[in-house]
């Protein structure tokens, strides 16, 4: 199968669809797995920060360059927590054991590893002009995710088995 870049065009499909009882349940699903895990990168992402400048102010004010003074009991908390964000930000695979209610069938995998691309896009986007830091996405009456296409390997496309594409003749 060739891909998108190799094409001299590219075409989009917008469909306006009408759920079922059963597919909305699926799509509000996904759509909060997706924000949970975006949000969850946001708020790990934030943490890190914050008590990474704590322990670089702490340590320009001792006046020494390479000598940390005592921590409080807060700031222990802290850096445990931070040090438990960072392992469960860095594998995608982490935040699905930690979180049972992400391992629903239902739940796409694709949808939560778009949510993990979209929060490094939001980085990247950053360091370009007119970008801001990633902020939480909250909650809304209109649910969409993302996911990607899988194609069965197949020659002819079936409307049985879910690999309608739109092919140019």
């Amino acid at each position: 199968m060739k891909r998108m870049s190799s094409l001299e065009y590219h075409f989009g499909v917008k469909v306006r669809f009408y759920p079922s009882n059963n597919q909305k349940k699926m799509i509000k699903q996904n759509y909060d797995a997706q924000r949970f895990v975006y949000n969850q990168y946001v708020g790990a992402g934030r943490l890190i920060y914050h008590v990474k400048k704590a322990n670089r102010i702490k340590q320009l004010s001792s006046g020494l360059p390479f000598v940390m003074p005592g921590m409080s009991e807060y700031e222990n908390q802290q850096a445990l927590r931070m040090i438990d964000t960072q392992d469960l930000i860095s594998k995608p695979k982490n935040i699905r054991d930690k979180y049972d209610f992400l391992r629903v069938e239902d739940i796409d995998s694709l949808a939560i590893a778009n949510a993990i691309q979209n929060y490094h896009k939001a980085w990247r986007n950053y360091h370009k002009i007119g970008y801001g830091i990633p902020t939480f996405h909250k909650k809304r009456s209109n649910w969409s995710y993302q996911t990607n296409c899988q194609y069965i390997k197949q020659n002819e496309a079936y409307l049985d088995n879910g690999t309608v594409r739109f092919i140019d003749a």
